[in-house]
C-alpha cells in the first residue's frame, strides 16, 4: 500500500465531526468519538458565582457573595460525576442536593466562608460523597 492513499471510504466507517477521533472497539470496529470536553481536559474552566447557578460535571466553582445563594448539583448524574466548590465570600452557599443523596442523607449540604470541597457522584443510596 502507497503512502497517502487510504482514505475514509476504504476504512469503512463514516466520517466523523471536527474535532472527534477515529477509536476501535478492539473487534476490528472503527467509529469516530468525542473526547469528554473539546480540549481533553477532565474540569471546565474555573467559574466565579455571584448568584444562583446549577452546576454541571466537571465544574469548577468559586463563590463569591456577601449574600446566601445556593448551587444546585447536577440532575440525574452519572457514576464519577463531580463538582468542585471553593466559597470565598461572605455568604453561606447552600448547595441544594438536586433529588440526590449527599454523603447517604436526603438534606441539602452547606458551605461557610472560607470552605470549600469535591464531590463525586457514587450510586444512588450513597450520593455525593465528598473527597
Amino acid at each position: 500500500i502507497n503512502d497517502n492513499v487510504i482514505d475514509i471510504a476504504r476504512l469503512d466507517v463514516s466520517d466523523g465531526s471536527n474535532g472527534q477521533f477515529l477509536r476501535t472497539n478492539g473487534a476490528g470496529t472503527l467509529s469516530f468519538a468525542s473526547v469528554a470536553a473539546a480540549d481533553g481536559r477532565a474540569y471546565t474552566d474555573w467559574a466565579i458565582k455571584t448568584g444562583t447557578y446549577t452546576a454541571v460535571d466537571k465544574d469548577q466553582l468559586i463563590a463569591n457573595s456577601g449574600s446566601n445563594f445556593t448551587i444546585t448539583l447536577p440532575s440525574s448524574p452519572s457514576p464519577g460525576a463531580t463538582v468542585i466548590v471553593k466559597n470565598v465570600g461572605a455568604g453561606t452557599v447552600t448547595i441544594a442536593r438536586n433529588g440526590s443523596n449527599i454523603e447517604g442523607s436526603a438534606q441539602d449540604g452547606t458551605l461557610e466562608s472560607t470552605k470549600g470541597m469535591q464531590i463525586v457522584f457514587v450510586d444512588s443510596t450513597l450520593g455525593w460523597k465528598e473527597l
